[in-house]
């Protein structure tokens, strides 16, 4: 950037950015970006950046551009009175790119009609000359024999020049020709439809149909040039193309209007600016903002951007230009702390500035509080004292001096002195007392700043929150909310609404005794504010560490009612005029307001000044315009705002631009991705990043897409710029409905194959599962059985074991005794000579012990077949022989008891059984008849009945037998759960229950009756 007084200047050569540094016109479009022909090509211009476009992006054959033109194609059938929009680029090669909308493409059509069209130029004779502005580099080496100059009003007019006369034509036909006659074609320009020729000494004349007439000059060329009306030397700047007339004259360049009373109006614009030095060719002025926009033959192009603020400095040392309190002095003047002034001249507007000795003596260092009380006199602290001045008369009132420094002082509306320290609090002085002096009111708080409410109510800013006191002094507390916040300043406006600026926060609205905080800037800028200026325009005014910001309040109260996701903040920078970025704060007051309408803000390098009402926001208002796409590193068209990618984009990057000549950041552009048909959510928004305005997106899915862009306009409420851009990526092949359609169908077929298969498998695989949990199972069965075998032949042993236990107890035991106590007494008997009774107790023994040794036989067989599980071997048997065998064991008991044994059995019968266990039956039932029977009959017998079964019968007529054992012997086996030892009202030893046991072995089915003798039955299976 170059210096410039009132301008910013920037320059642009091919160094940084432009593609040739030779620059033959430049223009703006009807969006607002300016375009520049050159040797390389055309380039735009959005404000910061260049998007240069050569012949191949246009279809042409030549990059050599040397003029811009407005269009000779009215806008329509209704614009023939007003301006062309668009423009249009020459180059060498006679081939003609339409500019408009932001974009460049070549216009065959026009090259090859419109163009031909005009006077002299169907042949393109060398001859004729094509107007391009003034100064040209050509006016010294072209000698054509016409001149054209189009006219961009309406439909191909144009103005023939020739070295006798100037005709205008209207699409080939001449509506009139005047006699004029000068030997320079580089004289004439046009302003409007008008045609106007300047001669070497600067006097103008206007030429039309009805002839040629004098115009005057008027404004501030003349004045600066004393009202003298020769202008010998002066230099003509016209943009054919911007319709702009520029007039240079001892290093001012002054803008020319439309005729006023006969004469162009002139204002001057620039001042001492080499433009002949800097060889620039064309200039084009934006009339809303002031920006100046300069093309050099030869090196490159400038941009002169108009300050809006200006900045005072002190005659004096760097530190003597760090400013922080100050109030107005005069009219056009401000004091600080330190008895410096600075004032501006309203006429001339030149700055000076001085001192006041008497106030640098008194303080020579501390600038951050001072105060002018209602009576005019200035109060001023310098470190821990605090005075009172008559500056007027040089007079020190009142001195006071504290044990700390002094950091603010206010005076509220009743006239009250507040003191606020650097650790102690408040102090307070009523000036209303006699013999005023300050009075300790609050202890243990940092006064940052202090205001005052419409209700009388006095505000004390601290670095914790905000404190209230009422007009005596008397502190009303901590304002709830507040204790987290660092308070830099204060402002409460009319509708008694308290606007603080809060370090690291920003902007705090308190109304309502509710706190509101306001959003941010995209940089973060405003978390270091220093003060908030209201400028009764509408705005507020917020100095910060890094630059000023202007916020519209319509803008705050409507987010405070309901919150958006932006506001706009105006940022204001060094290239508007500031010398530094760097605003100061933690003073008080932190601004001043002057009579003549300035507003004077401190800052590291001077008072930067402004007249709020003279500042044209310059806001970016711009459209949005889609540059260009890039898909996979290929680039697309982009016409129209629908679409359409190539297949499988993997990425695809939009470029986007908006003209603005303001500050980037002001520039807030955000994006939503949606599908079709889709309403985009606050959430949806994404800020665009970077300088380029790009956006990228990674492998869009097939399908359209809705891609919108905003940017925020500047002040108001959902003040956007929107751009809506439909973008279809098509499916690939295998992306189609129809390959979707089959790939379904054969994704069915595919799994009922796999599920027909899997089930085949599912069932071969449960099949031979269940064969082998079905082998398992039978094996696990087998073995249960064997365990329940086991339990039930454990039972049994068991069941056996308890019945031999009692009948050893019962049939063997018993008989030993009787045996040991009868042998016992043999001796004495002996003895006493009785052998006969010997005898007959030997035989007695001898009996019994025949009959044990019978039962211990049988108990044996029994528990064989038990034990060693011998088989039962079936064998013809011959009962009465049986029958006969075992009486011959009972016959001396039988006897013995006076019985008679009948055996009615006949010789020959037999029955097929085993013969053991049949004998053991048969032993125990005799001996069961024997012990039950006295001087009784035992009868065995036999029959046959009707089913041909042998029944044998064992009867006895001694002691009946029981119910219970009755019962018992009847049950069939499983029935039975009797122990041996339960009493049935006799004596039973195991006999019968073995009796029973064994029938059930060779299947010799017992029964017992008693009628009215007792009767075992045993019948036998048919043979």
């Amino acid at each position: 950037m170059l210096a410039q007084a009132g301008y910013t200047v920037s320059h642009f050569t091919d160094d940084n950015g432009l593609p040739q540094n030779s620059v033959k016109g430049l223009a703006p479009d009807n969006d607002g970006y300016i375009w520049l022909a050159t040797e390389n090509g055309l380039a735009r211009f959005d404000g910061h950046r260049f998007y240069n476009i050569e012949k191949s992006a246009l279809g042409i054959t030549s990059n050599r551009f040397y003029l811009l033109m407005p269009s000779l194609q009215a806008d329509g059938t209704d614009a023939k009175d007003q301006r062309n929009t668009l423009v249009y680029a020459a180059t060498d090669a006679g081939e003609y790119a339409r500019i408009g909308n932001g974009t460049a493409f070549y216009d065959s059509a026009y090259t090859n009609g419109r163009m031909k069209r005009l006077p002299f130029m169907r042949n393109g004779a060398s001859n004729t000359f094509l107007a391009s502005g003034l100064p040209t580099f050509m006016s010294n080496i072209a000698k054509p024999e016409h001149y054209v100059i189009p006219v961009g009003y309406g439909n191909s007019n144009a103005y023939v020049i020739d070295s006798t006369s100037v005709s205008f034509y209207n699409d080939q036909q001449r509506l009139y020709k005047v006699p004029f006659a000068d030997q320079s074609f580089w004289t004439f320009f046009t302003m409007g439809r008008l045609l106007y020729h300047m001669d070497d000494d600067g006097f103008i004349a206007k030429v039309t149909g009805n002839g040629v007439s004098k115009v005057g000059i008027s404004g501030d060329l003349i004045r600066d040039n004393g009202y003298d009306t020769q202008l010998t030397g002066l230099t003509l700047y016209w943009n054919i193309a911007s319709d702009q007339v520029c007039f240079y004259f001892r290093k001012k360049l002054y803008s020319v209007d439309n005729e006023r009373n006969g004469r162009l109006a002139t204002k001057l614009i620039l001042q001492d600016f080499d433009l002949e030095e800097l060889n620039i060719q064309t200039v084009h002025r934006d009339a809303t903002n002031g920006t100046i926009f300069m093309g050099s033959i030869s090196d490159g192009f400038y941009v002169l951007t108009k300050h809006s603020f200006e900045t005072l400095r002190h005659q004096g040392k760097d530190m003597d230009n760090v400013f922080y309190a100050q109030l107005d002095y005069g009219k056009n003047a401000v004091m600080t702390p330190t008895g410096v002034i600075l004032e501006k001249d309203p006429v001339t507007g030149k700055t000076f500035s001085g001192k006041l000795p008497f106030l640098e003596k008194i303080n020579p260092n501390d600038k951050r509080t001072l105060l002018r009380d209602k009576a005019g006199y200035i109060w001023v602290k310098a470190g821990d004292k605090l005075y009172q001045l008559d500056i007027a008369n040089e007079k020190v009132i009142h001195v006071w001096s504290f044990s700390e420094e002094v950091k603010h002082i206010f005076q509220d509306s009743r006239g009250n002195i507040w003191i606020g320290l650097a650790e102690k609090g408040v102090y307070l002085i009523d000036l209303s007392q006699p013999d005023f002096k300050p009075r300790h009111i609050q202890d243990d708080i940092r006064v940052t700043y202090f205001e005052q409410d419409r209700a009388g109510k006095v505000l004390a800013g601290t670095i914790n929150g905000l404190y209230t006191f009422d007009a005596d002094g008397h502190k009303n507390g901590l304002v709830p909310g507040t204790e987290d916040l660092y308070i830099k300043s204060m402002f409460v406006d009319r509708g008694d609404r308290l606007w603080m600026v809060v370090n690291q926060e920003g902007l705090v609205l308190y109304e309502h005794k509710k706190l509101i905080s306001f959003p941010l800037d995209k940089n973060r800028y405003l978390g270091s504010p220093h003060c908030i200026v209201d400028d009764t325009k509408g705005f507020f005014w917020i100095p910060t560490d890094k630059g000023l910001f202007q916020v519209a309040i319509e803008d705050l109260l409507n987010y405070a009612k309901s919150p958006v996701s932006e506001l706009f903040y105006m940022y204001h920078a060094k290239g508007d005029g500031l010398l530094t970025n760097e605003f100061n704060g933690g003073c008080q007051p932190c601004s001043a307001r002057i009579d003549n309408g300035y507003i004077s803000l401190p800052s590291l390098n001077g008072l930067v000044w402004f007249k709020p009402e003279q500042i044209t926001a310059n806001v970016p208002a711009g459209r949005i315009v889609l540059d260009r796409i890039q898909v996979n590193n290929s680039f697309l068209a982009t016409t129209g705002d629908t679409l359409t990618l190539p297949g499988e984009p993997v990425q695809t990057k939009f470029y986007f631009s908006t003209p603005y000549y303001g500050n980037s950041n002001n520039l807030s552009l955000s994006y939503a991705l949606l599908k079709e048909g889709h309403a985009v959510t606050p959430a949806d928004w994404i800020p665009i990043l970077g300088p380029d305005f790009s956006i990228t997106f990674a492998n869009l899915d097939p399908g359209a897409h809705k891609l919108i862009v905003r940017k925020m306009n500047g002040f108001g409420k959902n003040n956007y710029t929107i751009r809506t851009i439909l973008v279809i990526v098509p499916p690939l092949w295998y992306q189609t409905w129809w390959v979707r359609v089959l790939f379904l169908i054969g994704a069915v077929l595919i799994i009922y194959l796999y599920n027909t298969l899997r089930l085949r498998n599912i069932s071969n695989e449960n099949a031979r599962l269940e064969e082998i949990v079905a082998k398992r199972t039978e094996r696990l069965n087998r073995a249960l059985s064997d365990i329940e075998e086991s339990k039930t032949e454990m039972s049994r042993q068991i069941h056996m074991l308890s019945r031999l236990l009692a009948s050893i107890t019962h049939d063997i035991q018993s008989p030993l005794n009787y045996i040991m106590l009868t042998s016992g007494a043999i001796p004495a008997m002996v003895q006493r000579g009785e052998l006969n009774e010997v005898t007959e107790i030997g035989q007695v023994i001898s009996n019994s012990s025949q009959r044990m040794s019978d039962l211990l036989r049988g108990l044996l067989d029994y528990i064989k077949l038990h034990v060693y599980g011998n088989s039962v071997q079936f064998e013809d048997v011959n009962l009465r022989i049986l029958v006969e065998n075992k009486y011959q064991i009972f016959q001396n008991v039988i006897e013995l008891n006076g019985n008679q044994f009948l055996n009615e059995i006949p010789d020959h019968l037999t029955v097929s059984s085993d013969y053991q266990m049949l004998a053991i039956m048969i032993h125990n039932l005799i001996d069961n008849a024997t012990k039950f029977t006295c001087k009784g009959v035992i009868r065995v017998f036999s029959e046959m009945n009707e089913q041909g079964q042998v029944r044998l019968m064992i009867a006895n007529t001694g002691e009946g037998i029981s119910d219970e054992l009755m019962e018992v012997i009847n049950a069939a086996v499983t029935e039975e759960a009797d122990d041996v030892m339960r009493p049935f009202g006799r004596k039973t030893g195991l006999g019968l229950l073995i009796v029973k046991e064994i029938a059930e072995l060779i299947h010799v089915k017992l029964s017992l009756t008693r009628s009215p003798e007792t009767c075992f039955v045993m019948t036998f299976p048919s043979m």
